[in-house]
């Protein structure tokens, strides 16, 4: 139900143990996401660093439907995607915290319309939003999402809303984030596409990007490897970033499964210099020195 990498580059998967109960299915319409289930579920969260489990957790009684996970310092952070409001005291807190052992210990608001959560190694929480998230939906009338990135402290506290300068636009939908380490942040958006990196919080570079739609992107302080777009999500195009905002094309790539066919992925994660893959049951991970080389 959730695939992430944390800050150490340790990979996180979340299954659930129970019959799912994920969607309201209302006639001639489509199905739409559904926070609590009927039932609590159960859920099993292994982390692996590189063919090693480093975390294998039993969660037990999780009251929310779960779509993302991040470690914390000595805790776990799981995320259901959305939030209902319902009034100034009701409303759905959706960032549910454990301690490393699975117990229970706390709730906080992350806000409505989640795209992506990424956490620091000091525990901060980076969230990024997708247009309902921005625009409100689900009863937000002044959404909590409505900057399109935030930060958070591990108690629910914001720390940071992203602020447009020199032109840039504001966040629309926030397709890909990137939380390299404590200092710097890496973030895609709706609707210009531009690359954005923050550098302790402010904005310090801006590229203007050749590619609209793509889902994930890996970096280095010299090149970036983005995946897909609108018109192939699954191939892969590496740039040098260079000086003033002009991004260079290298080379536009294909990467190949364990059998030599062109590898499809369904879940995608971009973190530091990797992009991390899930396709068929299987874990890949390509960084920016391996598409250089390669």
């Amino acid at each position: 139900m959730a695939f992430n990498v944390g800050p150490d580059g340790a990979t996180y998967l979340v299954v659930a143990l129970k019959p799912l109960d994920y969607q309201t299915e209302q006639p001639g319409w489509a199905g739409f996401a559904k926070t609590v289930p009927e039932a609590p579920q159960q859920y099993r969260v292994v982390a692996l660093s590189g063919s090693q489990t480093v975390l294998d957790v039993l969660i037990e009684g999780e009251r929310f439907n779960i779509h993302d996970v991040q470690p914390l310092p000595n805790e776990l952070l799981l995320v259901c995607a959305r939030s209902h409001y319902k009034g100034p005291d009701d409303f759905e807190k959706n960032g549910r915290v454990y301690t490393r052992e699975g117990r229970y210990a706390r709730e906080i608001l992350l806000g409505d319309g989640i795209q992506s959560v990424q956490a620091t190694s000091s525990g901060v929480i980076w969230t990024s939003y997708f247009d309902e998230g921005v625009f409100g939906n689900y009863g937000w009338q002044s959404p909590v999402g409505a900057a399109g990135l935030v930060a958070w402290d591990s108690a629910g506290n914001k720390l940071y809303e992203f602020e447009p300068r020199d032109g840039l636009d504001s966040i629309c939908d926030c397709y890909a984030l990137n939380v390299e380490s404590d200092e710097d942040v890496w973030l895609y958006y709706y609707t210009d596409f531009p690359l954005v990196r923050l550098r302790h919080r402010a904005i310090a570079s801006v590229w203007t990007m050749p590619l609209d739609g793509c889902g994930a992107f890996a970096v280095t302080a010299e090149h970036s490897l983005f995946r897909g777009g609108y018109r192939d999500q699954d191939t892969y195009h590496l740039f040098s970033l260079g000086l003033g905002g002009k991004p260079e094309l290298l080379a536009t790539l294909e990467l190949q499964d364990q059998n030599g066919g062109k590898l499809v992925a369904g879940r995608v994660v971009g973190r530091g210099d990797a992009i991390h893959l899930v396709s068929e049951g299987i874990l890949y991970r390509v960084d920016v020195q391996a598409a250089l080389a390669g």
